[in-house]
């Protein structure tokens, strides 16, 4: 029930389904049935004791954690989704992990009788409260159709990347464009700066130009600002950019801008800044001269 699947949770409520919710955190847990019960119409959420309760009392468990280990521990650790699984049930994982690990869970829930989907997402927390998601999914063509009115409630649009592990690699790569994207506008909003020219000139040419981007209005307007408000925290990109370039490694192929900026990541994490949104990486860059923003 962090910041994505609590969102989803009470999506989901509001659309008529009926939720029940687990958090390795029980507080989380409970606000987010208290929540629901302030949402207008919809059903209630209720909150179990462990995964595997939750497995018992659902005809579909749907994770969204922060990383492999977690996955693991929900699914196959002690009173995970797994040891209360029924034969027949659907499993979907909206985390973003490599695709070995969700290879891995779709051979588990294979041998308990289980369909398993991956779908991780794009879209930060106001597209999981608005059902607006980007869904990548990785499935069977089966599977994929016993997912459909989960999918269609949480996200906005679907792709079908290919079988389970396919999902994951398409959303790693992609956090990994974003990154760089954000590193760009990063160090060209700085050096702009200290130019002595207002950066909002600089991002006003970049919308009205062939390199606009949605991104860059929404994340260049939270750099003026200073606004680290996590939507997608420091943290959680620093560790899809380690498997991203793990991916790279096992198929042979050179990454060294993700690498470059992967370590910018890492300096943003060491003085402090892992829990805030990734716009806060730019202090990494800024030392101890002006930030973009200040006057």
């Amino acid at each position: 029930m962090g910041l994505m699947g609590s969102r989803m949770a009470l999506t989901l409520a509001r659309k008529g389904f009926s939720v029940t919710v687990w958090n390795r955190t029980p507080a989380r847990a409970e606000e987010v049935v208290r929540q629901a019960a302030a949402q207008p119409g919809g059903a209630p959420i209720r909150a179990a004791a462990s995964p595997a309760e939750v497995a018992r009392s659902v005809d579909v468990v749907c994770s969204c954690v922060a990383d492999p280990g977690a996955l693991h521990q929900v699914y196959a650790g002690k009173d995970g989704a797994l040891a209360g699984a029924r034969k027949g049930q659907l499993f979907i994982d909206f985390s973003t992990v490599a695709p070995e690990d969700t290879l891995a869970l779709e051979a588990a829930c294979r041998a308990a009788g289980v369909d398993f989907v991956e779908s991780p997402v794009t879209g930060s927390r106001a597209g999981a409260e608005k059902g607006t998601l980007l869904l990548m999914v990785g499935a069977s063509e089966a599977a994929l159709a016993r997912a459909q009115p989960v999918l269609g409630a949480v996200g906005e649009r679907q792709v079908h990347c290919g079988p389970v592990g396919a999902g994951s690699q398409v959303k790693l790569a992609g956090n990994a464009l974003l990154a760089m994207m954000l590193e760009g506008l990063s160090e060209a909003m700085l050096v702009t700066q200290r130019a002595g020219i207002d950066p909002r000139v600089f991002l006003e040419v970049v919308q009205a130009s062939g390199y606009r981007s949605p991104y860059y209005d929404f994340k260049g307007k939270a750099l003026l600002a200073r606004d680290w408000d996590t939507h997608f925290a420091v943290d959680l990109m620093f560790k899809d950019l380690s498997l991203f370039q793990a991916s790279a490694a096992r198929l042979k192929t050179p990454t060294p801008a993700v690498g470059a900026v992967r370590e910018v990541y890492a300096l943003a994490r060491a003085q402090g800044q892992g829990d805030k949104d990734i716009t806060a990486v730019v202090t990494a860059l800024e030392g101890t001269g002006k930030g973009i923003g200040q006057s």
